[in-house]
């Protein structure tokens, strides 16, 4: 080892030494109780480590199909990881503060390079190092923070954003969030861009879309069935295709469980409403070269009404703040070896369930007054089968599948005096794809194997809709390619001084599509590491977003306006008309992301994440301006009006709409008074950047028999948007309906196997209300939840949830009309104190 290595090895292990005691003495260190269930070995290998305070380095494919042994007793970290690998043909070599797992064969031999701590997200390589951060949501996290469902986990996380498409939101939250969220879907929405342009995964599969948008439903996904959740907050379109713009869910399964959970959960809100029943059951089993899980998830909860809130009640007592909403979901995940080397795997989901809200001026029922029901009936299903082989060599290929369809049937009674009409509204979604792929080394450079991942597919996307009596059939074809590369430049092998390890990662995607002509976007990442204590990440790549099937098919409506504000620049009784609402001729929205990351672990007890980003994104779909009143006048928008428009004009903007002529004049329709017609229609026209910073911090010890974790993740956003040249930029960050510039979650966990205490802060950041003359401040929201976890021997569990313990309330907004929700429902709850118990057994 030369001298600078050396001096820098010696000021790093000293800075440890601060953080934590010698390795060897944590692989000794007192015993403790361990309570390891037989189960998949990655799985139990993580848990031991977690349990003992150490870093786990291993193989992903020499722990692949391996099964661990039920551990359980006071045992030191050295003998609980050597009890799970009984048989398993690994040997766990203990270093200072770290367990690397190895085939037997592999020991003697000195390893070219440090085996890679398991990570799947951000590459289609395995082994290759993340030049983005990668969040990861353990299922343990899941339960600790007391969270029914993935939705609620979506919401918890400070890089989301609540808006969107949210069961949750209320009616008159700014266009963004008036989606139609017809079937009660939770989505990802990171850095608030749009649900659309977060792309969600299961198990590295894409799913159907949900409803209206472009979106995955995480409530079909039973949590009960989730090993974690890794989050990639960087776009990722040439890995994985459209609609990465903001990152990347993947929602990863448990594998290999071996018997039957069942659970009971019962809570509710404190001020009325959102009484919970949710009931569960888990089971699974294995055998030789094969096994499954199968997870079946009743979820039921009662409307929160306006009257049982005191910022609400004012304003339409009877109508809901969250719907009542109820839903089955089941899910099945298998695989099974064909024959050596080959396996054969699948994931299938199906998910039914009801929803009912309530809108305006609704006193009660009998109905007096005016105001809306809607209920809808909602069904999701697919199924993604998968074949994957060793086809020689370090070689591997994988052929993927998906069928998936999504179907929402609502009905909207619209009340007027007691007078109901009901107009019906009809989604269905279908989604079927192929996909093959190989990955392996090309050839070997000092420091690794270079390797590369190449492969391409087919996919379609269809949406067939009918609302008050009209609908229409929108359908996208895609066929694409993409290759991947890692080239390693250093590794810890080669014992070089300042360059523990670097590497380079680039992707190239094409893409082809029905409706909007050829696409290809690069990425490029970089890892470098000084030290085994410091690694630091760039990540370069432009992404892309296709329109929603609903922005693009679903069509405009013509409205018929007086010219009124102009003085006599026009004659009296002039008209115009006006185009609004969605067009054919939109196109991709497309993205350039920077991500700069550095991750420090001085300790295996510490880690702190911190990361700058950006995101330009350009060609939004939206429309060029908020309200056509002074556009006439306004060189900015000449482009959009025709002058003096011919009655054969009028008549075909007329006749290709989806709706007949509104008409919001006086007088009838003549086409002598029309003036102008103003197209108003969405275009690819918005410009937006998103800049930020985010920061996570993690550390555990041990305290007596028990552990402690402490943990805060928190995000600083700024975004703004231009919808045309000239026009000035508008804060969309820390404004009403948009995301605040900062939130945060922190907390702490204690125990073991046996009891374990949370407890968690969560910070809301204020937003300012621009839509009046005056700004209006909204003040931020702290909640506090606590939650506790015992386990009664083999009899029970029992988990006693307080979210929200000292009732934290938002502040009221005004309102544009008597129907809308007078708080900001996009980054504040109306659950308010909630309290649950949920019993579980495992059988």
């Amino acid at each position: 080892m030369s001298m600078k290595s050396r001096s820098l090895a010696a000021l790093l292990v000293g800075t440890a030494a601060l953080l934590s005691p010698e390795g060897a003495q944590a692989m000794q260190a007192p015993r403790q109780s361990y309570d390891i269930p037989a189960q998949d070995l990655g799985d139990a290998l993580r848990r031991a480590a977690a349990l003992a305070d150490i870093e786990l380095y291993v193989s992903a494919q020499d722990i692949e199909g391996k099964r661990a042994p039920a551990v359980r007793g006071q045992l030191t970290p050295r003998e609980a990881i050597e009890a799970l690998l009984a048989g398993s043909g690994l040997t766990a070599r203990f270093e200072s503060r770290s367990v690397i797992i190895l085939s037997d064969a592999a020991v003697p031999a000195i390893p070219a390079g440090e085996p890679e701590v398991i990570i799947v997200t951000g590459s289609r390589i395995a082994g290759a190092p993340a030049a983005a951060p990668v969040i990861d949501i353990s299922a343990e996290d899941i339960r600790n923070a007391g969270h029914a469902d993935l939705g609620e986990v979506a919401r918890n996380l400070p890089q989301n954003f609540g808006g969107g498409q949210n069961p949750g939101i209320g009616s008159g939250q700014g266009v963004a969030n008036e989606n139609g969220n017809v079937n009660g879907a939770s989505t990802f929405n990171l850095r608030g861009i749009g649900p659309s342009a977060t792309l969600t995964l299961l198990n590295g599969n894409r799913f159907a879309y949900s409803g209206t948008q472009s979106a995955i439903d995480v409530s079909a996904i039973p949590a009960a069935a989730v090993e974690r959740i890794e989050i990639v907050t960087d776009g990722a379109s040439a890995i994985y295709g459209a609609d990465a713009v903001a990152g990347v869910v993947n929602i990863l399964l448990r594998k290999d469980y071996e018997g039957i959970t069942t659970s009971a959960r019962l809570g509710g809100s404190t001020d009325g409403g959102n009484f919970q029943q949710q009931y569960g059951l888990l089971g699974g089993a294995k055998w030789s070269g094969g096994g499954f899980l199968a997870a079946y998830d009743y979820f039921e909860n009662s409307a929160i009404l306006a009257r049982n809130r005191s910022y609400a009640a004012s304003s339409n007592p009877a109508s809901t703040l969250y719907p009542e909403l109820k839903r089955h979901s089941f899910l099945l995940s298998a695989h099974q070896q064909v024959v050596a080397g080959v396996q054969l795997k699948t994931d299938a989901i199906y998910k039914r369930g009801d929803m009912t809200s309530v809108r305006g001026l609704i006193v009660d029922r009998p109905i007096t007054t005016r105001g809306t029901i809607v209920t809808n009936e909602f069904e999701t299903f697919g199924i993604a089968p998968t074949l994957e082989a060793e086809i020689g060599g370090s070689w591997n290929a994988r052929i993927s599948a998906f069928y998936g369809s999504d179907d929402t049937y609502g009905e909207t009674q619209n009340f007027t005096n007691g007078v109901a009409t009901r107009p019906i509204r009809i989604f269905n979604n279908r989604s079927v794809s192929v996909e093959a792929g190989v990955e392996g080394a090309i050839f070997a450079l000092p420091a690794g194997d270079v390797r590369l991942a190449a492969g391409g597919g087919w996919r379609r996307n269809r949406l067939v809709a009918e609302v008050n009596g009209r609908g229409f059939t929108g359908r996208r074809d895609n066929l694409y390619a993409y290759g991947e590369l890692f080239l390693p430049l250093a590794s810890p092998a080669q014992d070089l001084a300042f360059l523990h390890r670097a590497s380079i990662t680039a992707a190239l995607r094409f893409e082809d599509y029905s409706d909007a002509g050829s696409i290809v976007i690069p990425k490029l990442g970089f890892v470098y590491a000084p030290a085994a204590e410091l690694s630091i990440g760039l990540s370069w790549g432009r992404s892309f977003k296709m329109p929603t099937l609903n922005q693009q098919f679903s069509g405009y409506t013509p409205v018929l306006l007086p010219v009124t504000g102009y003085g006599t620049m026009f004659p009296a009784g002039s008209t115009y008309i006006y185009l609004g609402g969605r067009n054919p001729d939109v196109g991709p929205e497309r993205s350039e992301n920077i991500t700069l990351s550095a991750t420090f672990r001085p300790s295996p007890r510490l880690q702190i994440v911190t990361s700058l980003f950006r995101i330009d994104y350009r060609d939004r779909v939206a429309p060029p301006f908020g309200s056509p009143l002074g556009t006439l006048s306004n060189p900015l928008y000449a482009d959009f009006i025709t002058f003096n428009p011919s009655a054969v004009l009028q008549a075909e903007a007329i006749a290709g709409a989806a709706d007949p002529l509104g008409n919001g004049t006086s007088g009838p329709y003549s086409p002598a008074t029309v003036i102008a017609i103003i197209d108003g229609r969405d275009r690819n026209i918005a410009a937006q950047r998103y800049e930020g910073a985010d920061l996570a911090i993690r550390y555990r010890a041990p305290l007596g028999k028990q552990t402690v974790t402490l943990t805060a993740n928190a995000t600083w956003l700024d975004s703004r948007q231009r919808l045309l040249p000239g026009l000035p930029n508008i804060d969309l960050a820390g404004t009403i309906f948009n995301s605040p510039h900062f939130r945060a979650r922190g907390g702490a966990t204690f125990g073991d196997e046996r009891f374990t205490l949370a407890a968690f802060a969560n910070f809301t950041g204020g937003v300012t209300d621009r839509r009046r003359a005056v700004p209006v401040s909204v003040s931020p929201v702290t909640m506090f939840d606590l939650s506790a976890r015992v386990k009664l021997g083999r009899l029970a569990e029992i988990s006693v949830n307080a979210l929200n313990i000292l009732n934290a309330k938002p502040d009221m907004t005004a309102v544009a009309s008597a129907s809308d929700t007078p708080f900001d429902t996009t980054n504040y709850s109306a659950v308010g104190r909630f309290l649950g118990v949920t019993i579980s057994r495992d059988w």
